[in-house]
This record gives structure tokens, C-alpha cells and sequence, in this order.
């Protein structure tokens, strides 16, 4: 099993409803990801995470293995979300762990 963790920061020229917004907007298409990626095992996003967070947004989803991780990735729906994210978020960190 891989383990796909990612955060990000909101843009910081966003005001507090343009945040808002977006990131509903963000976390439903990015579940909506489950179903309609095959090698998608599970997927959760939030935004925003527990107040004791350094960060706006967080993306948890597994794949069974490594090699699934490009799929996943490179997959038309996933991609299809990637300019919304890159408008509005910044300061992205990922970490793929595999058990």
C-alpha cells in the first residue's frame, strides 16, 4: 500500500470567502475522484484541517503500489483538477509512503 499525503497554503492575496469557496470547491472534486479513478483505493481531503495544522489543505489517498502512483496522477480527471489548485494554492509538500 502507498500512502499519498499532500498539503498546500492558500495563495495569500485570497481573501476569507474567495477561501472558502475554493476550497469546497477543491475538496469535493478531489473526492469525487473516488470511482473514477481505477487504481484509487481511498481518497480524503480537507480544508481546512484541525486548527493545529500548518496548512490550508490536505489531500490523503492510497494506491496499492508504487507504480499506481503515476496513474493516478497523470489520469485526466485528476489532471483536469490541477489548474484550479495551482491558481489558488502554493507552498505544496507531498510525501508517498509505502507499507
Amino acid at each position: 500500500m502507498v500512502r499519498h499525503i499532500v498539503s498546500w497554503n492558500f495563495k495569500p492575496e485570497l481573501t476569507p470567502q474567495q477561501r472558502q469557496a475554493i476550497g469546497q470547491e477543491v475538496v469535493e472534486k478531489l473526492t469525487a475522484l473516488k470511482g473514477k479513478v481505477p487504481v484509487l483505493k481511498s481518497i480524503s481531503v480537507f480544508c481546512p484541517p484541525m486548527d493545529s495544522s500548518s496548512c490550508d489543505l490536505v489531500l490523503y489517498s492510497e494506491v496499492e503500489q508504487e507504480s499506481d502512483l503515476p496513474l493516478y496522477q497523470n489520469h485526466p480527471e485528476h489532471q483536469a483538477i490541477l489548474p484550479l489548485i495551482r491558481d489558488n494554492f502554493c507552498d505544496r509538500r507531498c510525501c508517498d509512503i509505502q507499507e
